[in-house]
């Protein structure tokens, strides 16, 4: 009888572990659904943000710069907010990286305007970096190889030269510690080009372009990253 008792007794133990566990994973699961609702409805929120942001960062853009105005210079005010320089006779000597004067020209009247629609009190908190890229066509007599990597070379000298011409604006000496701390200068080689029905465009493809990014965006990128972990 005693026996019967103690196997009695050790089955109810069991029985009262898997009970304990299945209500441990049972609020695991729930714990982790409501994390998952809650880390996709912060995803939503923050991606309507950079949205919205985008929109109006683009908007005021289209605002500061006229049609006139941006085809004669030959530029473009993209839905992502790159401004992109488009005629590479204008930009630099074929294989050289000093800016020519049409450009500097240029960009004296552009740069400060650009700023100031950048670091209007509605976008300036917004903005993580401004990125000045120098990209290439893929032309360059050598291999594919190296090719590549001295156009790398010229376009990184370029997207510099762009960036140490418009920082040193007498007229922006007021705002210097901001456009050191969020500007930079990428050059991007021939990684980006620009195919028209489905070949290069080389004379695309030489360009310059101001890409804005947003903290929004950056929270974006760290949301997904630790949802897809």
């Amino acid at each position: 009888m005693e026996d019967r008792r103690d196997e009695s007794e050790e089955w109810m133990g069991i029985t009262d572990l898997m009970s304990g566990l299945m209500l441990i994973f049972l609020l695991i699961a729930i714990t982790f659904m409501f994390q998952v609702q809650k880390d996709k409805k912060r995803l939503e929120d923050v991606s309507k943000n950079f949205i919205g942001v985008q929109m109006a960062i683009n908007k005021a853009l289209q605002n500061e710069f006229t049609t006139e105005e941006l085809k004669k210079w030959n530029v473009s005010i993209l839905p992502n907010n790159t401004i992109r320089f488009k005629s590479p006779d204008v930009l630099f000597k074929k294989g050289e990286s000093e800016l020519k004067p049409l450009f500097q020209f240029i960009l004296e009247d552009f740069f400060p305007r650009y700023i100031k629609v950048l670091t209007n009190e509605k976008f300036i908190n917004h903005i993580d970096e401004v990125r000045v890229e120098g990209h290439t066509s893929s032309n360059w007599n050598s291999s594919k190889r190296d090719s590549y990597i001295k156009n790398l070379e010229l376009s990184q000298k370029r997207a510099k030269e762009v960036l140490t011409f418009i920082i040193n604006r007498p007229i922006l000496l007021d705002k210097f510690n901001w456009l050191t701390s969020v500007f930079r200068a990428n050059g991007l080689s021939s990684s980006k080009l620009i195919y028209k029905d489905g070949v290069e465009d080389k004379e695309a493809s030489r360009r310059v372009e101001f890409r804005v990014m947003t903290k929004s965006l950056e929270a974006i990128r760290k949301l997904e990253e630790l949802r897809n972990k």
